[in-house]
C-alpha cells in the first residue's frame, strides 16, 4: 500500500485559552499532519527526532496511539521542543519559545541519508525544522538529493514562525524559497507568503515559486477560502465552508494532510501525473480540504477528523 513520510518536529504545547486554562497537548506543524493523514487512512511514517526527556515519551505515545509509524525516527538525548500557544479572541494563536538546542532540530546528515521504503511516494516537510540550525542545513541538501532523484512527489509547506525559529529573517526567507523551489507542491497560508514576499502579492509570489519549480501552489486564506496555482498559471478559487470557529490550531496542518491525502489516493505521485491534473478535479479537490480543515477549526486544538468524518 502506497505510504506517506512527514519528516519535522513533534513538540509540545502549553496551550493557553482564553478563559485562563492551560493544557499541554502533543503537536507541531510536522506531527499534526501526520496524525491527520493517519486519521484518514492513510499509512503514515514519521521521521522526527524525539526527546527521551518527559514530553518526548508523551510525544511518542500520542503518535503511536494515533497510528502514526515511528520506525524511521530517532529517539536522542536532547529536550523536546516546548512552544507556548495563547488563544486569541477569534481563536488565533499567537506562539512564544525558546527552541535552541531542542531535539527536534539536530539532523544531521547520516541521520536523514537512510534508504526509504519503495511504497512511500510523498514525503512532507515543512515548519520549524525547515529553518532552525544546525539541522536545516542539512534538511536542505537531502531535500535536494530527493528532488534530483525524482522518486518521490515532495510536498511543503513553510508555515513560518519568525522570530521562533531564532534565525536571521533573511535567511529564512532564503531558506523558505529555496524549499519551495524543489518541492512539487507548495501549501502555504496567505500570511506565510505575505511573509516570504512581503512586497509583493501572494499569488505573484506563487508563481514565482512556479517559474523556479514548483508545479502547484496552494495558498490557504482562512474565512476567504483558498486558491491554488497550477503549472500553467491558473488560478482556482474556493470559498471557506461557515463554521463556528473555536480556535485554529491545526487547521493548516489538517488543509495539508487532506491535499496529501487526495493526491495519494488519486495516485498523483509525480509530476507527470500533478502537471496532468485537471482545473475541475484539482477545484473538487481544494473543496474537500476547505472542508476538512473546517471540521478542525470547529473542534478546540488540534483534533483532525476521522475518514468516515469527511464526504470524500
Amino acid at each position: 500500500m502506497s505510504s506517506v513520510l512527514v519528516i519535522g518536529e513533534a513538540l509540545v504545547d502549553v496551550v493557553h485559552s482564553g478563559n485562563g486554562g492551560i493544557k499541554n497537548v502533543p503537536g507541531g506543524s510536522p506531527a499534526n499532519t501526520a496524525v491527520a493523514l493517519a486519521r484518514l487512512g492513510i499509512t503514515t511514517f514519521m521521521k522526527a527526532r524525539i526527546s527521551k526527556d518527559k514530553f518526548g515519551s508523551e510525544i511518542r505515545s500520542y503518535l503511536e496511539n494515533q497510528n502514526v509509524d515511528l520506525n524511521l525516527s530517532l529517539f536522542v538525548d536532547e529536550p523536546s521542543s516546548v512552544i507556548d500557544a495563547f488563544i486569541q479572541k477569534d481563536g488565533s494563536a499567537k506562539y512564544e519559545a525558546n527552541l535552541k538546542g531542542a531535539s527536534d532540530y539536530g539532523w544531521t546528515e547520516s541521520e536523514l541519508d537512510i534508504a526509504l521504503a519503495e511504497n512511500i511516494k510523498i514525503i512532507q516537510l515543512g515548519s520549524l525544522t525547515s529553518y532552525i540550525e544546525p539541522g536545516a542545513s542539512n534538511i536542505e541538501n537531502w531535500y535536494k538529493k530527493l528532488r534530483d532523484n525524482s522518486k518521490h512527489l515532495l510536498t511543503f509547506d513553510p508555515n513560518i514562525r519568525h522570530p521562533l525559529d531564532s534565525q536571521p529573517e533573511v535567511e529564512v526567507r532564503k531558506r523558505a524559497k529555496n524549499l519551495a523551489s524543489l518541492a512539487h507542491v507548495v501549501k502555504a497560508s496567505d500570511e506565510d507568503l505575505s511573509w516570504i514576499s512581503p512586497d509583493q502579492d501572494v499569488i505573484e509570489t506563487a508563481k514565482n515559486f512556479i517559474e523556479n519549480g514548483t508545479t502547484l501552489v496552494v495558498i490557504t486564506l482562512g474565512k476567504n477560502g483558498a486558491v491554488a496555482i497550477n503549472s500553467n498559471f491558473e488560478v482556482i478559487q474556493i470559498p471557506a465552508p461557515v463554521v463556528e470557529v473555536k480556535d485554529t490550531i491545526g487547521a493548516g496542518d489538517t488543509f495539508a494532510a487532506a491535499l496529501i491525502a487526495q493526491l495519494l489516493e488519486k495516485q498523483i505521485v509525480d509530476e507527470k501525473a500533478l502537471s496532468a491534473l485537471a482545473v475541475s478535479d484539482l477545484r473538487d479537490i481544494l473543496s474537500n480540504c476547505a472542508m476538512t480543515s473546517a471540521l478542525t477549526c470547529s473542534r478546540q486544538g488540534a483534533n483532525p477528523p476521522y475518514r468516515h468524518e469527511v464526504t470524500w
